[in-house]
């Protein structure tokens, strides 16, 4: 497969001198080193990459502009559970004790938070969500 030949390598070169992504970073290499001669197996296997994925890269870089090819695509995710009135009733239980929440507890647990957001919100969180809720991180 010819990919990348009305992509210029200095152009390429330019574009990873701007860039200071990770992500970006690769992909960019990646495309410099197809465009010197680097086989998509053998970049596959430089990086770890599966041969589709280079692929996929390459083809990225033939279809969009090179900057919006070596970075990644908004991507959505699942919506959220709860909404953020929920959330914030969330953290001001978490911040009182169990008690204060009618459940017989000294302090929070993972399982507890998982039953307290069951019990008033009839919505299931992972142990290690529920763990995320309970300390804080995002």
């Amino acid at each position: 497969m010819a990919c990348l030949e009305n992509v210029s390598t200095n152009d390429l070169r330019d574009a990873l001198d701007d860039t200071d992504d990770v992500r970006s970073t690769k992909r960019l290499m990646v495309a410099i080193a197809y465009k010197q001669g680097v086989t998509q197996t053998d970049l596959a296997d430089w990086y770890g990459l599966s041969r589709k994925t280079i692929y996929n890269w390459l083809q990225r870089f033939e279809e969009d502009s090179i900057r919006n090819a070596a970075s990644d695509k908004d991507r959505p995710g699942r919506p959220p559970k709860l909404d953020p009135e929920e959330r914030t009733e969330v953290r001001q239980l978490l911040k009182k004790s169990p008690e204060n929440a009618g459940y017989d507890a000294g302090k929070w647990s993972s399982s507890l938070v998982q039953r307290l957001l069951e019990d008033r919100f009839d919505v299931k969180y992972s142990r290690t969500s529920a763990y995320r809720l309970l300390t804080g991180d995002k």
